[in-house]
């Protein structure tokens, strides 16, 4: 990337990652209480895995904007992280809703690409991703938790939002619409996961 970037926007990139790692710990959390350890070894594998990606992509962004060079290691290792992060995670929501469902006893229902390489990664990391927002959803409204599913909904509208500014000249002002958006979205997931933990902490204590 050759245009540089103000340092706000560097650090604004640090915010989104932030809300997701909060979202992930809650998340894990109910994930241990619906279904056991195993959900949330999963659960913590594939929150570690897109933390990650985010993470490193920040801080190429951050090093690259103070002028400590461009390590294009750290912005091109997001795909791979990501979008094997979100299908583990992927794996362990659907256990979540199986677990919720068998409880119940209710029935489940059921960018511009710079590098070729990119192109597994990127179809993955959409599809898993949404299919996470997605069923997170399913799961909330199934305990009747509609404010979280609210959140896993602008989440999964983030998704769509980023998709749509994927092609295109990437500007100064469509960084900072693409980085509102994402925030806005990883704050939705952040909201929706506690208060879906929350949730299940207070049906659990009522049993």
């Amino acid at each position: 990337m050759k245009e540089t970037y103000p340092l706000a926007l560097a650090l604004f990139d640090f915010v989104p990652v932030a809300f997701f790692l909060i979202g992930a710990i809650f998340l894990v959390r109910t994930s241990i209480q619906m279904c056991g350890s195993r959900c949330g070894r999963l659960a913590i594998a594939g929150s570690l895995l897109i933390f990650s990606g985010g993470f490193l992509k920040a801080v190429w962004k951050l090093l690259f904007t103070i002028g400590v060079g461009d390590y294009q290691l750290l912005s091109e290792s997001q795909f791979p992280l990501v979008a094997p992060g979100f299908l583990v995670l992927l794996i362990a929501v659907i256990l979540m809703a199986r677990s919720d469902r068998d409880a119940r006893t209710t029935n489940a229902a059921s960018v511009l690409l710079i590098s070729t390489w990119k192109i597994p990664f990127l179809i993955v990391m959409t599809l898993t991703s949404m299919g996470v927002q997605g069923i997170l959803t399913y799961v909330s409204f199934q305990r009747k938790a509609k404010l979280a599913a609210a959140g896993f909904i602008v989440a999964f509208l983030r998704l769509v939002g980023m998709g749509a500014l994927a092609s295109g000249e990437q500007t100064l002002a469509r960084q900072w619409i693409e980085q509102s958006i994402n925030t806005v979205g990883q704050l939705g997931f952040m909201i929706g996961s506690i208060l879906l933990h929350q949730d299940v902490v207070d049906s659990q204590a009522n049993e």
